[in-house]
């Protein structure tokens, strides 16, 4: 087990850096697409003259888009759902391997039994933490009629 933790660690901070700089640039990219997309009605509005043609330009179809442009967008679940399936499936998996590492390796000392049992335990547990959250999500979105465009009506 000593053996890993030089091969596992960098990968490890790889990975966690490779991450925070996913998170960073998609971050970034969110911003400044939310950035122009204000400038863009900032300089439309502006070329109005009076109070009453901006009016009657929101009344509009056109002004009626932009309008619903700038209101937050609804986000579907699924995405929700099928990310956090995928993290407690990996997860859940992951744990489980850990695990039966342990239990096929009976040479091991006590403090490699032992991390490998905490670190497969906390793994499985976090991925059926996951699964649960997505089965949840997903029974809350059908009886809010947010999934499969149906709203069940209270008796």
């Amino acid at each position: 087990m000593n053996e890993l933790i030089p091969v596992l660690a960098p990968i490890g901070i790889l990975a966690v850096i490779g991450w925070w700089f996913k998170i960073f640039l998609t971050n970034r990219r969110i911003q400044k697409m939310a950035q122009i997309q204000a400038d863009l009605q900032k300089q439309l509005i502006e070329k109005f003259d009076s109070a009453q043609e901006l009016k009657m330009y929101l009344e509009s179809d056109a002004g009626s888009k932009l309008m619903q442009s700038v209101a937050p967008a609804k986000g579907s679940p699924y995405g929700r759902i099928l990310g956090s399936i995928q993290s407690g499936l990996i997860l859940s998996l992951g744990g489980l391997a850990l695990l039966l590492m342990r239990l096929q390796m009976p040479d091991m000392n006590a403090d490699e039994s032992w991390a490998l049992l905490f670190i497969g335990g906390l793994a499985l547990a976090l991925g059926l933490g996951f699964l649960l959250s997505a089965t949840a999500t997903y029974q809350l979105s059908k009886s809010w009629g947010l999934v499969n465009g149906h709203q069940e009506t209270e008796s």
